[in-house]
């Protein structure tokens, strides 16, 4: 029998978010019950730290450098196939209930909710309305003045249980993308919630600041912008923080209402869930907010999650480099269709068995970001006048936009071990962490000699990844 197929999927969730994987100020049931009930991998890695990219790199098992996508405004061309497609020509009904943002329509699915609504709720027009005026409102850091039943996140639930309590009449198996926006910024939530973590640690910043810790010119240059457009006071950051955590922890309780259903429609056993989220938010680590082309593990590492009772490993947590390119390539191996020749990612089932045997799932992980280009320095911003220009995002004036074409500008990969990381960019220097004694990645080490020779193998490595995947002509 195939399995039912669930991608429960967040979007910009720190992979350090979840209660049962070691951060002890969040609380979050539901999600360490599938930690129970699973396989955790806490160093999957995404693609590329962006929403589109992401996603475009998800649904075609590819990594960027070969859809062509790279970033929220570089779109690449529609790739060949995809998961939908794919199961979809197995032999399954496909639904969407949340945000889509990728290459998909609503002709690619049986079921398409992109923007669920709760039109029946008596408290539905005046949810809208607040919407309406947050968005006039500056900083956005908001109490939503409704309880969570009347909220866009609680819609998207309540659409995937009429989903599911469709498909559990048919008798087709069923693959759905159950897809939230939080804790994605506007950075709210209501009641309890938005007041249920009382404090947290400061983030983490570099004392010399950015350039005085060497790090590459689109970051130094990506904060300045920021700093212009939208300054956060300390306080402000803060609360950030801790609405942050809320807004997980909400996401958490609407997962449980998931979980209850299968349960009780006695579809657990045979539903395949995998619980990620597209990339990561600096919540102020590095002096930054949100996400910015860079690829720190507080954007590039994300919570991924496997449970399928009776058929993979429960309890187990594993360190082994995961990536959402997996998803294809596993999928199709569950429900015993022919995975795509497209796809470049590794079928997980084998490592999600018999205690994890089987080796790595790849020697490093690898993630990109960027334009190709000519990357912008100092010098060039001068020669080009732009020294002295703002970029606000196009969608609203008031805030800073984490495309924009200065950051942006120039392809940057990631490679990493468990014990060290290097950031290479293309016509300038890189970044280079010692992961074993600088968690949070403050100091770069590219200009120190004395790591010359990891610097130099991890550069090796990174060169042969992009060779053996046929991207030297995109690199």
């Amino acid at each position: 029998m195939k399995p039912n197929i669930l991608l429960i999927y967040t979007d910009q969730q720190r992979f350090d978010t979840i209660h049962a994987l070691g951060n002890s100020r969040i609380r979050t049931p539901n999600l360490d019950r599938l930690t129970r009930e699973g396989v955790a991998f806490t160093h999957a890695t995404t693609p590329s730290p962006v929403c589109l990219a992401n996603r475009w790199s998800l649904h075609s098992g590819q990594w960027t450098s070969t859809h062509g996508c790279t970033s929220n405004h570089d779109r690449g061309a529609r790739p060949p196939t995809d998961i939908v497609t794919m199961l979809r020509e197995g032999g399954y009904i496909t639904g969407l209930s949340g945000k889509n943002h990728s290459f998909l329509t609503a002709s690619d699915f049986d079921w398409w909710d992109e923007k669920p609504a709760l039109e029946s709720h008596p408290d539905w027009s005046d949810y809208l309305d607040w919407v309406r005026y947050r968005r006039c409102k500056y900083p956005r850091l908001a109490e939503e003045p409704v309880p969570t039943s009347v909220t866009s996140e609680h819609a998207k639930t309540e659409s995937a249980l009429r989903y599911i309590n469709r498909c559990a009449e048919a008798a087709q198996p069923f693959f759905l993308w159950l897809s939230y926006l939080y804790p994605h910024t506007p950075y709210e939530a209501p009641e309890p919630y938005y007041s249920m973590v009382d404090d947290l640690p400061p983030p983490h910043i570099e004392l010399a600041g950015l350039a005085g810790a060497g790090k590459p010119f689109r970051q130094q240059f990506h904060q300045r912008n920021n700093d212009a457009v939208i300054p956060f006071s300390a306080a402000q950051v803060g609360l950030m923080r801790r609405v942050y955590y809320g807004m997980v922890m909400m996401i958490d309780g609407e997962i449980g209402r998931i979980l209850d259903l299968l349960d009780e429609r006695g579809l657990s056993a045979n539903t395949l869930l995998v619980f990620t989220s597209d990339h990561g938010d600096y919540q102020g680590d590095h002096g930054l907010i949100t996400k910015s082309p860079a690829l720190y593990d507080a954007l590039t590492r994300v919570p991924f999650i496997v449970r399928w009772p009776g058929q993979i490993d429960c309890g187990r947590l594993d360190d082994r480099f995961a990536s959402h390119i997996d998803l294809m390539p596993t999928f199709a191996a569950a429900a015993g269709i022919h995975c795509p020749e497209q796809a470049q990612g590794v079928n997980l089932l084998p490592f999600l068995r018999d205690g994890g045997s089987g080796g790595p799932i790849r020697p490093y992980a690898i993630s990109e970001y960027g334009v190709p280009g000519e990357p912008f320095d100092e010098a060039r911003l001068q020669r080009e006048g732009l020294q002295d220009r703002l970029y606000t995002n196009p969608a609203d004036e008031r805030l800073a936009w984490e495309g924009n074409p200065v950051s942006l500008a120039g392809r940057i990969r990631m490679i990493r071990s468990h014990d060290w990381k290097l950031i290479a960019e293309a016509g300038a220097a890189g970044e280079l962490y010692d992961l074993r004694t600088d968690a949070h990645e403050l100091e770069n080490l590219w200009d120190n000699r004395q790591h010359n020779a990891v610097k130099d193998e991890l550069q090796l490595a990174l060169r042969r990844w992009v060779a053996s995947i046929g991207l030297e002509e995109k690199a």
